[in-house]
């Protein structure tokens, strides 16, 4: 599975109300648990565990959270925008505003660190970032991404 495969517009959400951080990654479990039939309760907890082994918060605005869960049929990603920024204690003390929410399967490290390395890998274009922060809807998030998938030459 790769970034591409999973950027799709119905996996992205714009302008979610949030005050904190369980706020954020709520809003994201919910949206998956609908795409993937599971419990959202137990996505947000396994990816506030994660949130407490380390900050996935990555600077400039961005945070990539993650966490493996028993049981998913592959890798899900949900891409939200929050209305406000909120506070993930990240690297450069800036608030995050996006997030890319990466739900794995136990059994698939190989696939969970793939993902998690192409988004890191094009979270490094300032220009992606803005088109990501202005973009009007899910159409231009993916094409956004899309586009710097290319650059990258990810598959």
């Amino acid at each position: 599975m790769s970034l591409r495969e999973l950027a799709d517009r119905d996996r992205v959400l714009l302008d979610v109300g949030a005050r904190d951080a369980v706020g954020a990654l709520g809003a994201a479990a919910d949206a998956a648990a609908r795409r993937l039939g599971i419990e959202a309760r137990g996505a947000v907890s396994a990816l506030m565990e994660r949130e407490r082994l380390g900050s996935t918060a990555v600077g400039n605005g961005f945070a990539i959270p993650h966490c493996k869960i028993d049981g998913l049929p592959g890798v899900d990603l949900s891409l939200v925008r929050l209305a406000d920024q909120v506070d993930f204690a990240a690297p450069d003390d800036s608030p995050v505003r996006f997030l890319f929410v990466v739900l794995s399967p136990a059994g698939q490290p190989a696939a969970h660190l793939k993902v998690l390395s192409q988004i890191a890998r094009i979270l490094k274009r300032p220009q992606l970032r803005q088109e990501l922060l202005a973009a009007v809807d899910a159409d231009h998030v993916i094409a956004a991404l899309l586009r710097a998938a290319d650059a990258e030459g990810l598959s």
